[in-house]
Protein backbone atom coordinates (compact mmCIF):
# COMPACT_ATOMS: atom_id res chain seq x y z
CA UNK A 1 0.00 0.00 0.00
CA UNK A 2 2.84 2.48 0.94
CA UNK A 3 4.26 1.57 -2.65
CA UNK A 4 0.93 2.57 -4.27
CA UNK A 5 1.00 5.90 -2.76
CA UNK A 6 4.41 6.66 -3.76
CA UNK A 7 3.58 6.36 -7.42
CA UNK A 8 -0.11 8.38 -6.90
CA UNK A 9 2.04 11.13 -6.73
CA UNK A 10 4.08 12.35 -10.18
CA UNK A 11 4.95 15.36 -9.02
CA UNK A 12 7.80 14.64 -6.73
CA UNK A 13 11.62 15.79 -8.22
CA UNK A 14 13.94 13.64 -8.30
CA UNK A 15 16.87 16.17 -8.66
CA UNK A 16 19.92 17.05 -6.70
CA UNK A 17 18.68 20.66 -5.67
CA UNK A 18 21.94 22.34 -5.81
CA UNK A 19 20.27 25.59 -6.98
CA UNK A 20 22.78 26.34 -9.72
CA UNK A 21 22.44 29.13 -12.11
CA UNK A 22 22.99 29.79 -15.81
CA UNK A 23 26.54 28.76 -16.77
CA UNK A 24 28.48 32.00 -17.66
CA UNK A 25 31.69 31.59 -20.90
CA UNK A 26 34.94 31.65 -19.28
CA UNK A 27 35.64 34.50 -21.56
CA UNK A 28 33.53 36.64 -20.45
CA UNK A 29 34.82 36.04 -16.67
CA UNK A 30 38.21 36.80 -17.71
CA UNK A 31 37.04 40.08 -19.59
CA UNK A 32 35.70 41.58 -16.77
CA UNK A 33 38.54 40.65 -14.64
CA UNK A 34 40.80 42.14 -16.45
CA UNK A 35 38.91 45.34 -16.97
CA UNK A 36 38.51 45.84 -13.57
CA UNK A 37 42.13 45.26 -12.82
CA UNK A 38 43.17 48.20 -15.21
CA UNK A 39 40.53 50.58 -13.83
CA UNK A 40 42.12 49.95 -10.79
CA UNK A 41 45.62 50.69 -11.93
CA UNK A 42 44.38 53.60 -13.50
CA UNK A 43 42.96 55.21 -10.23
CA UNK A 44 46.40 54.07 -8.40
CA UNK A 45 48.32 56.38 -11.06
CA UNK A 46 45.78 59.30 -10.41
CA UNK A 47 46.23 59.18 -6.69
CA UNK A 48 50.01 58.80 -7.43
CA UNK A 49 49.85 61.86 -9.43
CA UNK A 50 47.60 63.75 -7.83
CA UNK A 51 49.76 63.07 -4.71
CA UNK A 52 53.28 63.94 -6.37
CA UNK A 53 51.28 67.47 -7.49
CA UNK A 54 51.01 68.36 -3.84
CA UNK A 55 54.21 67.85 -3.09
CA UNK A 56 55.67 69.92 -5.78
CA UNK A 57 53.25 73.03 -4.86
CA UNK A 58 54.44 72.34 -1.30
CA UNK A 59 58.25 72.69 -2.55
CA UNK A 60 57.12 75.78 -4.85
CA UNK A 61 56.08 77.88 -2.19
CA UNK A 62 59.24 76.97 0.61
CA UNK A 63 61.17 78.21 -2.23
CA UNK A 64 59.07 81.61 -2.78
CA UNK A 65 59.28 82.26 0.52
CA UNK A 66 63.25 81.37 0.88
CA UNK A 67 63.63 83.78 -2.58
CA UNK A 68 61.62 86.79 -0.66
CA UNK A 69 63.62 86.48 2.39
CA UNK A 70 66.66 86.00 0.32
CA UNK A 71 65.84 89.18 -1.58
CA UNK A 72 65.03 91.07 1.81
CA UNK A 73 68.48 90.22 3.13
CA UNK A 74 70.12 91.37 -0.08
CA UNK A 75 68.35 95.13 0.60
CA UNK A 76 69.09 95.32 4.14
CA UNK A 77 72.89 94.65 2.83
CA UNK A 78 72.81 97.01 0.00
CA UNK A 79 71.44 99.88 2.20
CA UNK A 80 74.00 99.38 5.06
CA UNK A 81 76.69 99.23 2.21
CA UNK A 82 75.57 102.84 0.95
CA UNK A 83 75.49 104.02 4.61
CA UNK A 84 79.08 102.43 5.37
CA UNK A 85 80.44 103.97 2.39
CA UNK A 86 79.08 107.41 2.74
CA UNK A 87 80.09 107.30 6.58
CA UNK A 88 83.59 106.57 5.55
CA UNK A 89 84.05 109.66 3.69
CA UNK A 90 86.25 112.16 5.44
CA UNK A 91 84.96 115.89 5.83
CA UNK A 92 88.03 116.53 3.62
CA UNK A 93 87.67 114.84 0.90
CA UNK A 94 83.93 115.68 1.10
CA UNK A 95 85.21 119.16 1.09
CA UNK A 96 87.31 118.54 -1.92
CA UNK A 97 84.81 117.21 -3.76
CA UNK A 98 82.50 120.28 -2.95
CA UNK A 99 85.14 122.75 -4.20
CA UNK A 100 86.10 120.85 -7.20
CA UNK A 101 82.18 120.62 -8.22
CA UNK A 102 82.15 124.58 -7.65
CA UNK A 103 85.11 125.30 -9.56
CA UNK A 104 83.91 123.00 -12.61
CA UNK A 105 80.71 124.77 -12.67
CA UNK A 106 82.47 127.88 -12.25
CA UNK A 107 85.03 127.14 -15.09
CA UNK A 108 81.93 126.56 -17.53
CA UNK A 109 80.03 129.39 -16.56
CA UNK A 110 83.53 131.28 -17.60
CA UNK A 111 83.98 129.49 -21.19
CA UNK A 112 80.21 129.99 -21.97
CA UNK A 113 80.31 134.15 -20.98
CA UNK A 114 83.58 133.79 -23.25
CA UNK A 115 81.82 132.27 -26.38
CA UNK A 116 78.66 134.66 -25.60
CA UNK A 117 80.92 137.60 -25.59
CA UNK A 118 83.32 136.85 -28.72
CA UNK A 119 80.30 135.90 -31.40
CA UNK A 120 80.50 135.01 -34.31
CA UNK A 121 83.38 136.62 -36.16
CA UNK A 122 82.26 140.24 -38.23
CA UNK A 123 83.53 140.77 -41.48
CA UNK A 124 82.82 143.45 -44.37
CA UNK A 125 83.41 143.62 -47.78
CA UNK A 126 82.64 146.81 -49.75
CA UNK A 127 82.34 146.20 -53.84
CA UNK A 128 81.61 149.37 -56.80
CA UNK A 129 78.93 148.90 -59.24
CA UNK A 130 77.39 150.99 -61.73
CA UNK A 131 74.92 153.41 -60.44
CA UNK A 132 71.77 152.19 -62.33
CA UNK A 133 72.47 148.76 -60.89
CA UNK A 134 69.64 147.92 -58.54
CA UNK A 135 70.51 144.38 -57.53
CA UNK A 136 72.06 143.62 -54.39
CA UNK A 137 74.09 140.73 -55.65
CA UNK A 138 78.20 140.59 -54.50
CA UNK A 139 80.12 137.97 -55.94
CA UNK A 140 82.25 136.33 -53.62
CA UNK A 141 82.86 132.52 -54.92
CA UNK A 142 80.49 131.07 -52.60
CA UNK A 143 76.47 130.41 -53.03
CA UNK A 144 73.79 131.74 -50.80
CA UNK A 145 70.10 131.70 -50.49
CA UNK A 146 68.30 134.54 -50.09
CA UNK A 147 65.45 134.46 -47.02
CA UNK A 148 64.78 137.98 -46.49
CA UNK A 149 65.21 141.89 -47.16
CA UNK A 150 63.75 145.18 -45.17
CA UNK A 151 64.57 149.10 -45.37
CA UNK A 152 66.26 150.32 -42.13
CA UNK A 153 66.05 153.23 -40.18
CA UNK A 154 69.97 154.42 -41.23
CA UNK A 155 69.41 153.75 -45.04
CA UNK A 156 66.97 153.95 -46.82
CA UNK A 157 68.24 151.75 -49.46
CA UNK A 158 66.52 148.14 -48.95
CA UNK A 159 68.93 145.38 -47.10
CA UNK A 160 68.89 141.85 -48.25
CA UNK A 161 69.51 138.54 -46.12
CA UNK A 162 71.81 135.70 -47.23
CA UNK A 163 72.64 132.45 -45.89
CA UNK A 164 74.95 129.51 -46.93
CA UNK A 165 73.69 127.27 -49.63
CA UNK A 166 75.37 124.81 -47.34
CA UNK A 167 73.40 125.31 -44.09
CA UNK A 168 72.67 124.18 -42.01
CA UNK A 169 75.98 122.77 -41.98
CA UNK A 170 77.55 126.20 -42.17
CA UNK A 171 76.20 128.82 -40.68
CA UNK A 172 77.57 131.87 -42.82
CA UNK A 173 75.16 134.63 -42.88
CA UNK A 174 75.46 138.17 -44.96
CA UNK A 175 74.06 140.96 -45.19
CA UNK A 176 74.17 143.06 -48.86
CA UNK A 177 73.39 146.42 -48.62
CA UNK A 178 74.00 150.38 -50.45
CA UNK A 179 76.40 153.11 -48.88
CA UNK A 180 74.30 155.30 -47.22
CA UNK A 181 77.46 157.84 -48.34
CA UNK A 182 78.05 156.30 -51.93
CA UNK A 183 74.88 154.87 -53.94
CA UNK A 184 77.31 153.39 -56.15
CA UNK A 185 79.05 150.86 -52.91
CA UNK A 186 77.57 147.72 -52.02
CA UNK A 187 78.46 146.82 -48.36
CA UNK A 188 78.04 142.96 -47.41
CA UNK A 189 78.31 142.30 -44.02
CA UNK A 190 79.42 138.57 -43.04
CA UNK A 191 79.21 136.69 -39.66
CA UNK A 192 80.86 133.52 -39.01
CA UNK A 193 83.61 131.81 -41.70
CA UNK A 194 83.17 129.25 -43.96
CA UNK A 195 84.37 125.56 -43.09
CA UNK A 196 84.33 124.45 -46.58
CA UNK A 197 86.12 125.28 -49.85
CA UNK A 198 84.71 127.36 -52.62
CA UNK A 199 82.38 125.18 -55.06
CA UNK A 200 83.97 124.70 -58.33
CA UNK A 201 83.11 127.79 -61.02
CA UNK A 202 83.73 128.05 -64.49
CA UNK A 203 86.01 130.56 -65.77
CA UNK A 204 84.24 133.32 -66.68
CA UNK A 205 85.28 136.63 -68.83
CA UNK A 206 86.93 139.63 -68.18
CA UNK A 207 83.76 141.72 -68.32
CA UNK A 208 81.46 139.21 -66.29
CA UNK A 209 84.60 139.27 -63.22
CA UNK A 210 83.38 140.85 -60.38
CA UNK A 211 85.21 144.56 -59.87
CA UNK A 212 87.66 144.85 -56.70
CA UNK A 213 87.24 146.22 -53.64
CA UNK A 214 86.88 150.16 -53.23
CA UNK A 215 87.94 150.54 -49.88
CA UNK A 216 91.89 149.33 -48.79
CA UNK A 217 90.97 149.69 -45.36
CA UNK A 218 88.22 147.80 -45.33
CA UNK A 219 88.44 144.60 -43.52
CA UNK A 220 89.68 141.51 -45.34
CA UNK A 221 86.74 139.55 -47.09
CA UNK A 222 86.03 135.92 -45.04
CA UNK A 223 87.59 133.93 -47.69
CA UNK A 224 90.05 131.45 -48.67
CA UNK A 225 93.15 133.04 -50.51
CA UNK A 226 93.90 129.64 -52.46
CA UNK A 227 93.01 129.65 -56.00
CA UNK A 228 89.58 127.58 -56.08
CA UNK A 229 91.65 125.17 -58.86
CA UNK A 230 93.98 124.10 -55.81
CA UNK A 231 91.30 123.28 -53.51
CA UNK A 232 89.17 119.96 -53.18
CA UNK A 233 86.50 119.50 -55.32
CA UNK A 234 82.92 119.30 -53.23
CA UNK A 235 81.44 115.89 -52.09
CA UNK A 236 78.62 116.62 -55.00
CA UNK A 237 80.92 117.33 -57.87
CA UNK A 238 83.52 114.10 -56.93
CA UNK A 239 80.26 112.24 -56.82
CA UNK A 240 78.99 113.40 -60.23
CA UNK A 241 82.40 113.17 -61.71
CA UNK A 242 82.59 109.17 -61.41
CA UNK A 243 79.23 108.99 -62.51
CA UNK A 244 80.22 110.17 -65.87
CA UNK A 245 83.52 108.30 -65.85
CA UNK A 246 81.54 104.90 -65.41
CA UNK A 247 78.96 106.10 -67.77
CA UNK A 248 81.50 106.72 -70.52
CA UNK A 249 83.15 103.13 -69.39
CA UNK A 250 79.98 101.41 -69.95
CA UNK A 251 78.82 103.01 -73.14
CA UNK A 252 82.80 102.23 -74.35
CA UNK A 253 82.38 98.43 -73.43
CA UNK A 254 79.02 98.01 -74.89
CA UNK A 255 80.01 99.90 -78.03
CA UNK A 256 83.28 97.53 -78.63
CA UNK A 257 80.62 94.09 -77.85
CA UNK A 258 80.08 92.80 -81.08
CA UNK A 259 76.90 90.62 -79.88
CA UNK A 260 75.59 94.67 -78.94
CA UNK A 261 75.98 95.95 -81.97
CA UNK A 262 74.13 93.09 -84.13
CA UNK A 263 71.63 93.49 -81.44
CA UNK A 264 71.06 97.12 -82.23
CA UNK A 265 71.66 96.72 -85.42
CA UNK A 266 68.55 94.22 -85.65
CA UNK A 267 66.70 96.49 -83.40
CA UNK A 268 66.99 99.53 -85.70
CA UNK A 269 66.35 97.68 -88.60
CA UNK A 270 63.11 95.89 -87.41
CA UNK A 271 61.91 99.48 -86.19
CA UNK A 272 62.26 100.62 -89.70
CA UNK A 273 60.52 97.96 -91.06
CA UNK A 274 57.82 98.26 -89.21
CA UNK A 275 57.21 102.13 -89.84
CA UNK A 276 57.67 100.92 -93.75
CA UNK A 277 54.05 101.65 -96.04
CA UNK A 278 54.47 98.16 -97.24
CA UNK A 279 54.08 96.96 -93.91
CA UNK A 280 51.05 99.41 -93.36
Amino acid sequence: MESTTWFDHPSLELGLGLNIGPMVPLETKMGRSVATTKNDLVKDEVIELEAELDRVNEENKRLNGLLAAMQANYAALQSQLVDLSSSSLSPTTRKRKGESADRGSASSEETVREEEAAGPRISKLCVRTEASDTSLVVKDGYQWRKYGQKVTRDNPCPRAYYRCSFAPACRVKKRVQRSAEDRSVLVATYEGEHDHAKPPTPSAPASDRPPAAANAGSPPRPVAAEDSARRPRPVGDQEAHRSRELAERMASSLTKDPSFAMALAAAISGRFLGLSPDNN
